[in-house]
């Protein structure tokens, strides 16, 4: 007999067809239950091996909740999409991220008038605050639609159920973007939620509250922004960027239903 042959122990008879028959030691394989043990046997067929850690990612993917459920959550609260979805670590990133900055662009605006003295005491020039706040202020909006994305990707397979076109519009007229997510459109809900942090961004400009941000830095918008055109295009461009999120999520949606 060569060394490459396989032994097999023929002598107990009374083993159950469930328990495996043959297991190389050091190996993190499981024997699977043979449906006829003596056809095998006179086949000489060897048992059909799985991997243990196939079973357990089919039974993590099975307990995942929906891409569109995940991305949904961390929409609202950031990196609760990934901790339903298992991934504590990326939820308590998105989380923890998010929050800090915005902790600090909240301590640095309300200590502008304190802030702006120490720094020219310091020799540092004032700009650098707002360098900073606008800075952080775009990192949390990346950072956040990273948090959307990424918790409808990771979310279970889900790609059956696709909602209804009236549904994702109601989604879209909530928040742009929400039904081009259920619907599993990623790039147009990253567009419309993106437009819709500019817009945002751009509303608290030109309130009484904005001029007070930006005064202490030596930075005015011009007054046809504040009072001419400006506040045409911050009225007319909400109102457009709604209209097209609602329809896109409409007919996003009716298209997948028909795709699938």
């Amino acid at each position: 007999m060569s060394h490459n042959d396989e032994v097999y122990d023929l002598g107990e008879v009374g083993r159950s067809a469930s328990e495996p028959r043959f297991r190389p030691s050091g190996t993190p394989l499981v024997a699977e239950q043979f449906e006829n043990g003596s056809a095998s046997r006179r086949s000489g067929s060897r048992p059909r091996l799985r991997s243990v850690a196939q079973g357990h990612t089919s039974t993590r993917s099975a307990s995942a909740v929906g891409p569109g459920l995940a991305g949904s959550l961390s929409m609202f609260v950031p990196g609760l999409g990934q901790m339903l979805a298992g991934e504590v670590a990326w939820g308590l990133f998105y989380l923890s991220g998010i929050g800090f900055c915005a902790a600090t662009i909240w301590a640095a605006m309300t200590t502008l008038d304190r802030l702006i003295p120490t720094l020219r005491l310091l020799n540092v020039p004032s700009t650098t605050v707002a360098v900073t706040i606008a800075s952080l202020a775009l990192f949390t909006m990346l950072l956040h639609l990273a948090a959307v994305l990424h918790a409808h990707a990771i979310g279970g397979d889900d790609a059956a159920h696709v909602p209804h076109p009236l549904v994702a519009a109601l989604a879209s007229l909530i928040i742009p973007g929400w039904g081009q997510l259920l619907a599993g459109h990623r790039r147009r809900a990253t567009l419309f939620l993106g437009g819709v942090w500019v817009l945002a961004t751009a509303w608290l400009m030109v309130t009484p509250r904005g001029a007070q941000i930006l005064a202490p830095f030596g930075l005015l918008l011009p007054g046809s922004v504040r009072d001419g055109w400006g506040t045409v295009a911050l009225m007319a461009a909400p109102l457009v960027l709604w209209l097209i999120a609602v329809y896109d999520a409409a007919v996003g949606a009716a298209s997948e239903r028909r795709r699938r």
